[in-house]
Order: C-alpha cells, then sequence, then structure tokens
C-alpha cells in the first residue's frame, strides 16, 4: 500500500514542478563575474508581456535575490524577495521557491501611457520606484531566448 501511495506523491510532485517551469516563455542572463549570473526570465502571452523575474544568484555566498514584476490592468506590481542559498538551483531554472517578501508595491494609471506620471499629480515616484521602472524598462528592451518547457517551445520574444 505504501509503495503506490508514494509513487502518486513523487508523481505529483514531478507534475508540479514541470507545470511551475513552464510559465516563462522566454529567458536571458547575464553573467557579472565568476561567481554571479543575473537570470531574466519573462512570461508572455504571445501579444504582451505579462510578467518578468529577475533572479540574481547571490554570487559566492549571499542569498539569492528576486525582482518580479507584474504587469497588466494599468498596473505594475513590484516584488522584493529573498531566497535561501538552497534554493539557487531552482530559482535559477525558473523554478519556484520559498521566498521572503521584503518589499511589495504598485504603481497604477488610467492607461499605461500615463504610468509614469503620478496621479494625482503632487504624488511622485520614490528613488527606489525610479529605479525598479528603469531595471523594468532596461529587461523589456532586451533580447530573449525561447525558454524551453517540455516538448514545445515558443518564437523569439523581441522587444
Amino acid at each position: 500500500m505504501k509503495t503506490p501511495l508514494t509513487a502518486i506523491v513523487v508523481l505529483i510532485v514531478f507534475v508540479g514542478s514541470v507545470i511551475a517551469e513552464s510559465e516563462w516563455t522566454h529567458k536571458t542572463e547575464v553573467g557579472e563575474d565568476a561567481t554571479s549570473t543575473h537570470y531574466y526570465f519573462f512570461k508572455s502571452n504571445g501579444d504582451s508581456v505579462e510578467q518578468v523575474r529577475w533572479v540574481w544568484n547571490g554570487g559566492a555566498q549571499n542569498p539569492p535575490t528576486v525582482t518580479d514584476y507584474f504587469l497588466g490592468s494599468g498596473r505594475i506590481t513590484v516584488r522584493h524577495l529573498v531566497g535561501k542559498r538552497d534554493d539557487i538551483t531552482d530559482l535559477t531554472l525558473g523554478r519556484e521557491a520559498d521566498l521572503e517578501l521584503k518589499e511589495e508595491y504598485s504603481i497604477s494609471a488610467k492607461s499605461t501611457a500615463e504610468m509614469l506620471i503620478p496621479d494625482p499629480p503632487a504624488k511622485s515616484l520614490s528613488d527606489t520606484q525610479r529605479v525598479d521602472l528603469k531595471n523594468l524598462i532596461y529587461l523589456l528592451a532586451k533580447e530573449r531566448k525561447p525558454y524551453k518547457t517540455g516538448a514545445q517551445q515558443v518564437e523569439t520574444l523581441k522587444p
């Protein structure tokens, strides 16, 4: 009895990890030095990018950091997270991990064309928000490679 149950649990965990990986449609990476690399994952619906994940592997001794950008409906939501060194392999492969939320905020506007114009006009963006938006613009402008998801591969999404 325990053997079939164990096999079912293993199968569920495996399918869950494949599904978690398959959300990303594109990926690119940039090496910083011998021990440090930045990994960028993109989720596209074919017409636009819905999510960007920036994973820094932490270098030789730091914990990995993750910045998630969620785009849509006149809103950009930014999450800054930190993981554990044991999660680096999963994170750099586009898998989920148990991350600690350090900061989360949203910037919204009536239309995405007005996203950088504060509403109301008296409200301005913080320095952190400006840096995050600059980084997001940089990431969206990068050429990215299709990220294989099993036997399926999506065409290259250019900026």
